[in-house]
């Protein structure tokens, strides 16, 4: 059977410009409500605030519902009792139908993340999603002040959004269920795989010693797949998706060639869970759970989303390692600084508050509560020392310390390179999308396939970078950093001396 790829919705088919194509409000309310599962239109549900005090709030972070309730939005109200916070928690793709919907009725929340919608932040601030927030609070006086960059909060010197998470992670750890490695006579942490061939071999071990699937790969998001692909590639020595020093796509190099010949022999041998190419990341976790595989690659809230909805997998037992890579020495994996988690609408009703509420995001009082949630790791790293975490959160983010360095960002550099990427249109299929094909069984010629996607999208960036100049003046040098050390930390201060 054909692998069913998921379709990625563009900046401009998602714009508060575009026209519904079910005209009229009540099919807008019946589409809103399906998404939402209340039953009632957006307005009937609080939708937008209407300026009357409440303040909406839509997310799909779950595992932080009680962080946020008691140490986000309980303070703030009663600190200022003329605002109600209302907060709605929806599935990421639910989310993002929603607020596709609310954003053609006028009815979008005060603040909400981007989970689910599949455009980048840049291309959501050029088609007017939002309004600055720099005017609400004194955002430049917090702890995360250092970690507020261009073109990721910034937009035409204007501030968006702040980093609630640290830039210093991946999407990919190897979580483990310690009681299934046990039953099969392996000591879980002491005989860690630092290679793929050591993972392969631990893999064989713990399915024939405790009779169990080995690893689960969700085949049903090209998302996660094009991650997982990527952060596989960067252990094998890819810089990422671009090599910073020429400023050129590498997703047709050797790194990203010996991953899916891994990722394949892993499913030739009969590695990977049956199920995956059915499955979802959430799909997958609940399984994981009930102990039907022993390892999942996924990112830091693997543990926290557990805490709240599978507690009885943590009591089991459950740890980490660090990514593996093709040999024994670790090469090191780069993430871009943290984005921002929460945006305010253009159309808020309550934005002052909405501002001050975002502002909360950056205290030590409540990044010291979201790392005892073991979410994404909070901006300020340091409060995990003294935060209630579990001892394999903890392993965790010591991992990132270990392993993670912080690379250049173009937006960063180039004030007008934000304008290109949110020009730019998608080229499917990509590499989630090849690896989704193989994980279904399909024949796919992988180095062919690689070379066409990066031409085509190095093509687009051509264009893009042509389509913007009436707006910028911006040209391929913005992705060349000729003084990136892939050694160190690409810091602030690295941009102005480019």
């Amino acid at each position: 059977m054909g692998s069913q790829r998921s379709t990625t919705t563009s900046p401009s088919s998602i714009g508060r410009r575009t026209v519904l194509g079910a005209s009229g409000a009540g099919a807008v309310a019946a589409a809103l409500a399906a998404c939402t599962g209340g039953g009632q239109s957006a307005q009937e549900a609080g939708g937008g605030g209407g300026g009357d005090g409440t303040l909406q709030w839509w997310d799909q972070f779950r595992p932080l519902t009680d962080t946020f309730e008691q140490d986000l939005f309980g303070p703030f109200m009663e600190e200022n009792p003329e605002i109600t916070v209302k907060r709605r928690q929806l599935a990421a793709a639910d989310l993002g139908q929603a607020l596709q919907i609310a954003s053609r009725s006028d009815q979008l929340p005060d603040v909400h993340s981007l989970a689910g919608l599949d455009s980048s932040p840049a291309a959501l601030v050029s088609d007017d999603w939002f309004q600055p927030i720099g005017e609400y609070a004194d955002f430049e006086s917090s702890e995360i002040a250092d970690q507020l960059y261009d073109g990721i909060q910034r937009f035409d010197d204007e501030l968006y959004t702040v980093p609630m998470f640290s830039g210093r992670w991946h999407e990919n750890v190897p979580w483990f269920n310690t009681a299934l490695m046990e039953k099969a006579g392996i000591d879980p942490e002491g005989e860690g795989p630092a290679t793929w061939d050591e993972l392969r071999d631990v893999t064989r071990r713990v399915m024939g010693g405790a009779d169990t699937e080995g690893i689960f790969i969700p085949g049903q998001d090209p998302a996660y797949l094009n991650q997982l692909v990527t952060r596989l590639a960067q252990t094998a020595g890819a810089p990422g998706t671009i090599d910073w020093a020429t400023g050129e796509y590498v997703q047709d190099s050797q790194p990203f060639l010996d991953v899916f010949e891994f990722l394949q022999s892993l499913l030739q041998d009969g590695l990977i869970h049956p199920s995956s190419p059915s499955m979802n990341p959430r799909d997958a976790r609940a399984r994981w759970a009930a102990g039907e595989g022993a390892i999942y690659p996924w990112g830091a809230w693997f543990i926290g989303g557990l805490s709240v909805e599978e507690p009885e997998a943590v009591e089991r037992g459950i740890s980490c390692w660090h990514l593996p890579g093709p040999e024994a020495e670790r090469n090191p994996i780069y993430s871009g600084p943290s984005g921002g988690t929460f945006w305010v609408s253009a159309d808020a009703r309550e934005p002052e508050a909405a501002g001050q509420l975002l502002h909360r995001l950056t205290t030590r009082d409540f990044q010291m509560a979201l790392a005892a949630a073991m979410d994404q790791p909070p901006a300020l790293l340091d409060v995990i020392e003294e935060a209630d975490v579990h001892p394999a959160y903890a392993r965790c983010v010591s991992f990132f310390q270990d392993d993670v360095l912080i690379s250049p960002v173009p937006e960063s550099g180039t004030p007008g390179a934000w304008r290109v990427a949110a020009e730019m249109r998608d080229i499917r299929p990509d590499v989630g999308d090849l690896l989704q094909s193989m994980l279904a069984g399909e024949s796919v010629d992988v180095a062919g396939e690689l070379t066409r996607f990066t031409d085509e999208l190095s093509k687009e960036r051509d264009r893009a970078i042509e389509a913007v100049q009436d707006e910028t003046d911006v040209d391929l040098g913005a992705w060349v950093f000729e003084n990136w050390d892939p050694s160190r930390d690409y810091e602030r201060t690295d941009y102005d001396a480019r």
